[in-house]
């Protein structure tokens, strides 16, 4: 039991919107907001500063390094994520997921939710969606690409894998591209000996994208399933899910950092490599929509994308190769400080909108509001002492993931946080950890037809879970 924590003087913005308050922290919950007195409390002062929710990641990889990528996370002021587990040969969705809890969560300072993954298409089986829901874990993720590597679903499959989500309140994801056609362009750049990494953008054109979106959406509204588009790219793919609305459907679109920061025009220069992730970087006018779509609402939430990888390790050995070189970018530790820069500092977002889609948003759609996500009495202590007037470069000295490059190195954004609290404890102070006493938790969800009860008195998620 943590001791109680008074954050005194600060302005409190959640998704109620601002308000000059307190916050006073007990038992890991947030006990009051507002004019607050505890003589027994801890006081932290945040004069001049912003107080946050923790921001919640909605889109990880964190392949195996849970440890490192939660402490780069509550460095920049993310203190819950979604996470998704590949599976192993055999392994169905549940088995996945209930491994990824054993192997994570010990390794984890911050608490972890996760995603189920059809790994194996020609694998599934109806009832493996019934058996995830019932270990705590209602989204479910599916590839429309990725041929060679065995992982896309077909029409079939996705049809079955939907209908049965529809039935068990299982949220369903996709990563979004034509794998049928992406092959093809693929062989045919090998053919020609045209695979230099300059070609990322051509070899996956943000058509193949929409047209993907575009099927996914028609099966998701044949079979009544709720979906969320996974890194939406640019317009065409978001105009796809606009119509989707349109005609009734529950759509979820999110979005990434890096698409929204950077544009295609990195791929003609000599580190193309740090730049290398699916669906690729698109054209500034993609990354005009984006942020256009972010403070409309046609977008719902901001994620990294992150993904535990190295350049040296990873990428270097396939830099040649556009074709084969592995996707994915970290980025976990940036994302609060990328939207407080290019967002709300640059006049693209309001700093309510930012905390929406970082943080309440995500919390929302994966079934964890109001435990996650807000600023109010009941929900757990997670939150960020911000200060606007501070500044960082990303570089070696202040990467907190264990990775050796960041697609960000070089840019001076605002931050790091002054304060992270995570389960009522103050876990990270100017952009370095400090440990974290109280273990982290796994994170298990009601299935989508209980998605908003009450906070969950037990503090395990359980009885919110059935």
């Amino acid at each position: 039991m943590t001791e109680p924590l008074l954050i005194a003087g600060g302005t409190v913005v959640t998704d109620g919107g601002r308000a000059e308050a307190d916050v006073l922290v007990r038992d890991g919950r947030v006990a009051a907001v507002g004019a607050v007195r505890d003589p027994a409390a801890t006081v932290v002062r945040a004069d001049g500063c912003l107080v946050l929710p923790g921001a919640v990641d909605p889109h990880t990889h964190v392949f195996g390094a849970a440890h490192a990528d939660g402490v780069a996370a509550l460095c920049g002021g993310t203190t819950s994520a979604l996470v998704f587990v590949d599976g192993d040969p055999g392994e169905t969705p549940a088995a996945a997921a209930e491994r990824g809890v054993r192997e994570q969560i010990p390794e984890s300072p911050i608490d972890l939710g996760f995603h189920g993954v059809v790994w194996e298409p020609a694998a599934y089986r109806d009832g493996d969606l019934a058996a995830l829901a019932d270990a705590g874990v209602t989204s479910v993720k599916l590839w429309l690409a990725y041929r060679e590597l065995g992982i896309m679903a077909d029409d079939a499959q996705v049809h079955a894998i939907m209908a049965e989500a529809a039935r068990e309140g299982v949220l369903v994801q996709a990563h979004c591209e034509n794998g049928g056609a992406l092959a093809d362009i693929a062989q045919r750049l090998r053919d020609r000996g045209t695979t230099a990494l300059g070609e990322h953008g051509r070899a996956r054109p943000i058509g193949l994208e929409a047209e993907a979106v575009h099927r996914l959406l028609r099966f998701a509204e044949v079979t009544g399933a709720d979906t969320y588009v996974v890194h939406v790219s640019g317009r065409e793919p978001l105009e796809e899910i606009l119509r989707a609305r349109v005609r009734g459907q529950t759509v979820f679109a999110e979005t990434c950092a890096h698409h929204l920061v950077l544009d295609d025009r990195v791929y003609a220069g000599d580190d193309a490599l740090r730049f290398m992730m699916t669906p690729p970087l698109r054209a500034p006018a993609d990354c005009d929509a984006l942020w256009d779509g972010l403070r409309s609402g046609a977008i719902d939430t901001l994620a990294s994308d992150h993904g535990h990888l190295r350049l040296d390790a990873d990428k270097v050995p396939a830099a040649d190769d556009v074709t084969a070189v592995p996707y994915g970018i970290p980025g976990i530790q940036w994302r609060l400080a990328l939207g407080m820069t290019h967002g709300v500092r640059a006049g693209r977002l309001s700093l309510e909108r930012l905390v929406e889609v970082a943080c309440a948003a995500p919390a929302r759609a994966f079934g964890l509001y109001p435990r996650k996500g807000t600023l109010r009495p009941g929900a757990d202590a997670d939150l960020v002492v911000w200060d606007p007037r501070r500044t960082v470069v990303v570089g070696d000295d202040t990467r907190r993931d264990g990775l050796d490059y960041s697609p960000y190195d070089g840019m001076a954004l605002e931050g790091p946080p002054r304060i992270v609290v995570a389960g009522g404890e103050v876990v990270a102070e100017d952009g370095v950890f400090l440990g974290r006493e109280t273990p982290a938790r796994f994170l298990p969800r009601p299935r989508r037809t209980a998605v908003g009860a009450d906070l969950d008195p037990s503090g395990d998620g359980r009885a919110a879970a059935r």
